[in-house]
């Protein structure tokens, strides 16, 4: 499992003014993230969950195989997000090389298309595989002009939406975003509260 927080990096800045985080220290980027999920986000379960969520990884590097057998275990750290303008890619040429999942068409995690994608990347080219024959890979471009097609808008919209989210609000923004979440949280009570009582009755 993989777990993200994304802020805008301007933040760190503002932090280390006051505190140093390690990040060598996963309990040092940890609490760093839990400070910056209180200062973001508005009091409600939501955050408190999060919060929580935060507290379940581990504090130190495991090293104690019966509890953490994972191979792949990347300690949590702090990584600067880079943005790929996907325009300024040029296409490649199809040959035996095929590429599927973030190695084609990379995403921000924001929506949880990658995985999905992956997956569908790989039904795709396992029927593909199919009609494979020494002197013919053609498939092979058909596969990626599918899988391009396919795939492009969730890149540009999983693009669009980390750019809008990652923009600090201001302080007015922040206000404005509190009180619609505060509007929406008692409309789903209220609707929860109208329906338990229509279907009682």
């Amino acid at each position: 499992a993989t777990l993200v927080y994304s802020y805008p990096s301007e933040l760190d800045n503002v932090e280390s003014e006051k505190v140093k985080v390690d990040d060598n220290d996963p309990s040092s980027v940890i609490e760093h993230v839990k400070r910056l999920i209180r200062t973001l986000r508005p009091d409600c379960a939501l955050t408190n969950l999060l919060l929580e969520l935060w507290d379940l990884a581990p504090k130190t590097i495991p090293n104690d195989p019966i509890k953490f057998p994972f191979k792949t275990y990347n300690p949590i750290q702090r990584r600067m997000m880079r943005d790929i303008d996907p325009m300024s890619i040029k296409s490649w040429s199809s040959s035996r090389v095929v590429l599927l999942g973030d190695a084609a068409h990379a995403m921000s995690p924001i929506l949880g298309l990658g995985a999905n994608n992956a997956i569908q990347d790989a039904d795709k080219l396992s029927q593909a595989l199919l009609k494979y024959t020494d002197d013919n890979i053609s498939f092979i471009e058909e596969y990626e002009k599918e899988m391009l097609k396919r795939t492009s808008a969730d890149v540009l919209k999983s693009r669009n939406v980390t750019f809008k989210t990652s923009t600090p609000l201001g302080p007015f923004g922040v206000i404005i975003r509190d009180n619609i979440l505060k509007v929406i949280n008692v409309m789903i009570n209220f609707y929860s509260f109208a329906d338990n009582l229509i279907f009682k009755n």
